[in-house]
This record gives structure tokens, C-alpha cells and sequence, in this order.
């Protein structure tokens, strides 16, 4: 599927079955691929990513003592790669860690450093401190090890994971302000569900080597992909839409976008089983909101305020451009085109003023290879006759469904 060209209802009735989080199932495989004893996993995502961490792992696994490097390529799939890195680092083996172009763009030294600092054999064999690195599996050499914890709580998550399994256990030192805190707090979570005890005060937790514990555990459905659902319930004229399995009691910092869409005339309701939302005509007339702990949620909100003409700033958006895409640029890029003059100030906010969205037929959305693009435009044809979305397949990196769930109440999409 290349370009889709979507037109929208103007309200929406439905219930809509989620994927599961790709961001608790590829920790929980990365503890089962640790783990002694058996972990049984129930519920798995069906995205692309996921489904890549399966392959490498059984990939790894079948290739554990080779002398002759083995390539494990990780696409544009950050999370496995930053999850394998570390795992890779204590797998008897030799190893080329690798990935797309981008990947090969974004942020790792920081963790090879860590890695490095705990007698870790591992170099690059790219341009500069980037992707593809070479790696060594052996055992660690120390058990204390300071990361910058403002580039990616992805660092942090991957160091955790196999700290029980390092002969003395770790203590780990987060430096500078933490980014995407929830996202740890996540792998912490888990990690005493599969057994494992953790210390944990300000910016210092410390592991002891202990054996991840047989458990059985189903994954949750993802906040984030409810997210496009509380837009288009914002976007709508009417709307009721049902979310089963979601709860107040979520391990995924993205749960707080129930109480963002609060100020955009979204109630959500809680039951046993799921969540349901419904449409109020309340709205307020300026948004302001700190992104730093939820940046997966800073596309779909500053869309959904550009369609209501509220007028926004978005803060703590410093590692937007360090994503899939340049999330930050591509989101101005994209706002300019449809006559939403927003404004980009220090990499760190983005204001959007009052405006009314202006599509025309020849219109046509960029993704830049990043799914949270598409997902985030699409619901705009709800507001307007129609919409084009380049490269509509992009979703698959975590929302398969999702072109057959806007199908299934009334939206008209046509690959063009």
C-alpha cells in the first residue's frame, strides 16, 4: 500500500479492539530470552517491531558461540535495537548489530559508552559513534555504571533488563534530566512481576543478581493507539466509542492522554472491561502541556489542536528529532501545508497559533517513514471531504489494523 486518499464520517460508532503494547511485549521478550526458567507471554503484539525482536532473538538463539560474525539487523526498529545491544553485549558470540539508514542516524553512543564502561566488547564500524556496531558476547567486567538518562529511557530499559543477570548485579546512576520516565518505571514493573527485586531512589537503582522467576503474563492493549481514538472523538460531532481491555490501573504512562482529552470535551469512563468514551461540546481555548515523560503523544495532540483552532504550546519535545523521524521538523513541515502556522522555538517547543486547517484535493500528508505521522493525520478527514496519506503502510510498525478498523465505521479509504 503507497498513498491512500481517506474520506471521513462526521461521527464515529464502535468498538474498537487495540494491538497490544509493542513497548511491555518487547521487554517481556527480552526477559524471557534471559530467563532460566519459563515466561510465558499471552497476548503479544502483532507489530512490526515485535515480530522483528521474535525473529533476531530465534536468530541469536541459534547462533549463540559462532566465531564468525552473525548480522542481526534491527530496520527502523529503535526499541530492539537499543534492547539487543546490551543483550547481545552477554551472549556468547560474535555479533554486527545493524540497521536502516536512519537507525544509523540516531542517538547510541551514550549507551556504548555505558556498555563499554562495564568492560562490555563492543566498537563501531560506521562513521563516527553510530551504527553498525561489533560486538563480543562475554560476561561483564563491573557493577556500577552512570548514563546520560536524557537522550532515551530506552538506555536505561536495556541496562536494567539484564542487570539480575550480571554476577554481582548493578547499580545504575541516571545523569541529567530523565526523559520518558514512565517508560522505566514500565520495565521496573515488570521486572518484579517476572520475580526480580529492584532498589530504586531518585536517580540510583540498584539490582542484585538474582534468576528471573517463571510467570505467566498477558500484555495490555496500547494507550498509544487509543490516542488516535480520543482525536477522533475530539474531531467528531458525536461519538461513542468503546475500548475494551484498557485500564486506569496501566503500567504505560500514555494512559494520561484520558485526562489531555478532558480539555478537549472527551470523557472517559471506566469499567471492567475497558474504557468508553463519549463526546461533550466543552472545549477549552488554550492548551499548554510538557511532553518530556509522554513524547508519543505530542503528535496526536498538536493535530488534534491545530483541527479545533485552539491555540497551543508544546513543551519538553527536545528528543522529537531524535525519533523514527525528525518528529518535530516533520510536524511543522506538515502543519505549513495545510495552513496551520505553527512555530518551532529552540527544539524544545512548538507553538500553534489559532488556525483553520485548509486541505485541498492535491494535498498530500508526508510521513517520513514514521507510523505516528499517519496515525496522527489520518482522523483529519473526519473534518475534512477528503485526505491523502503517503506511504499509508508505515501503520504496521504498530497498528496493523488500523486502515480496517477506520473501514469498519464508514471511513472510505482508496489506495491511489
Amino acid at each position: 500500500m503507497e498513498h491512500v486518499k481517506i474520506s471521513g464520517p462526521s461521527s464515529i460508532s464502535g468498538t474498537f479492539h487495540l494491538p497490544t503494547s509493542k513497548s511491555i511485549s518487547n521487554r517481556l521478550l527480552i526477559m524471557q530470552a534471559l530467563s532460566k526458567e519459563e515466561i510465558i507471554i499471552n497476548n503479544l503484539s502483532k507489530s512490526t517491531d515485535t515480530i522483528l525482536l521474535i525473529n533476531l532473538l530465534k536468530l541469536i538463539s541459534s547462533n549463540k558461540s559462532s566465531e564468525i560474525p552473525i548480522v542481526i539487523d534491527c530496520a527502523n526498529a529503535g526499541t530492539t535495537l537499543r534492547f539487543l545491544s546490551p543483550y547481545l553485549c552477554i551472549t556468547e558470540g560474535k555479533w554486527f548489530l545493524t540497521g536502516s539508514e536512519r537507525m544509523k542516524q540516531r542517538p547510541i553512543s551514550e549507551l556504548v559508552d555505558a556498555l563499554k564502561c562495564l568492560g562490555a566488547d563492543i566498537s563501531y564500524k560506521g562513521e563516527g559513534k553510530f551504527l553498525p556496531l561489533q560486538i563480543s558476547g562475554n560476561k561483564v567486567q563491573t557493577n556500577y555504571v552512570e548514563i546520560d538518562a536524557s537522550i532515551s529511557s530506552q538506555f536505561v530499559s536495556a541496562l536494567l533488563m539484564i542487570a539480575p543477570v550480571i554476577d554481582g548485579g548493578l547499580e545504575l546512576v541516571m545523569l541529567n534530566k530523565i526523559v520518558s520516565s514512565p517508560y522505566i518505571m514500565m520495565t521496573i514493573e515488570l521486572m518484579k512481576q517476572c520475580g526480580i527485586e529492584i532498589e530504586y531512589d531518585k536517580n540510583i537503582i540498584k539490582v542484585a543478581f538474582q534468576n528471573y522467576k517463571a510467570v505467566s503474563i498477558a500484555v495490555e492493549p496500547d494507550w498509544s493507539a487509543a490516542s488516535y481514538w480520543y482525536e477522533m472523538a475530539a474531531l467528531s460531532k458525536e461519538a461513542t466509542i468503546i475500548l475494551p481491555g484498557l485500564s486506569s490501573q496501566s503500567l504505560q504512562g500514555d494512559s494520561v492522554v484520558a485526562e489531555i482529552f478532558t480539555q478537549f470535551g472527551i470523557t472517559t469512563i471506566y469499567d471492567s472491561n475497558g474504557v468508553r468514551l463519549s463526546k461533550t461540546n466543552s472545549k477549552i481555548a488554550y492548551f499548554e502541556f510538557d511532553f518530556t515523560s509522554y513524547p508519543d503523544l505530542a503528535q496526536t495532540v498538536a493535530v488534534t489542536c491545530a483541527a479545533l483552532g485552539i491555540e497551543a504550546k508544546l513543551k519538553g519535545l527536545q528528543n522529537l528529532n531524535k525519533k523514527e523521524a525528525e518528529r518535530l521538523n516533520a510536524l511543522n513541515n506538515e502543519f505549513h501545508k495545510i495552513e496551520v502556522n505553527s512555530y518551532i522555538l529552540n527544539e524544545n517547543e512548538m507553538i500553534i497559533p489559532i488556525s483553520k486547517i485548509n486541505i485541498s484535493e492535491n494535498t498530500v500528508i508526508s510521513t517520513y517513514n514514521d507510523h505516528r505521522m499517519a496515525l496522527a493525520f489520518a482522523p483529519l478527514a473526519i473534518m475534512n471531504n477528503s485526505l491523502v496519506i503517503e506511504n499509508a503502510s508505515v501503520i504496521s510498525k504498530s497498528y496493523p489494523d488500523f486502515w480496517n478498523h477506520l473501514k469498519s465505521v464508514n471511513f472510505l479509504i482508496h489506495s491511489i
